[in-house]
């Protein structure tokens, strides 16, 4: 899918994560997404609400190693994550949506380098580590939700 898709659909993320209050909610709910900035990088850990993680449907994957012919070379072991666990920045730069280890809820969005995409699977020439989960289902709106766009834009 092309970058441009990726960002649009993370667009999208507003109503759903808008969605994640209610109109009768009393003042000090918590809000559906917390960020906290990551020092030295541009970048955010989100961590959601437990209506919203379930609002957005979020379901993740293990990165795992699988024997793959890349570019035509002989066999050998890569790094793969489903496509689906890929997602594009404005810039086109690749991003997978990590667990944060030991956070209930959380995600960090994680520089990922594809090196091919073999039908619903991404090759990676870097990336989390293996055994890292990575998240497959609502990854386009965390990003929307860590760009902090809002509905009305």
């Amino acid at each position: 899918m092309k970058p441009k898709f990726w960002f649009a659909f993370a667009l999208s993320a507003v109503a759903l994560l808008a969605g994640c209050s209610s109109p009768s909610a009393v003042a000090g709910d918590a809000p559906p997404v917390v960020l906290k900035s990551i020092a030295g990088t541009d970048r955010s850990q989100v961590t959601l609400t437990e209506a919203s993680q379930k609002r957005l449907g979020i379901e993740t994957s293990p990165v795992r190693e699988a024997k793959m012919v890349v570019d035509g070379g002989a066999p050998a072991i890569h790094k793969v994550v489903p496509y689906a666990a890929v997602v594009y920045d404005s810039s086109g730069s690749t991003w997978a949506y990590s667990v944060t280890p030991g956070t209930a809820r959380s995600y960090v969005r994680t520089p990922i380098a594809v090196v091919t995409v073999t039908g619903d699977v991404a090759v990676l020439d870097a990336g989390p580590d293996v055994g890292t989960p990575v998240v497959v289902v609502g990854a386009p709106e965390l990003l929307g939700a860590e760009a902090q766009i809002a509905g009305e834009e």
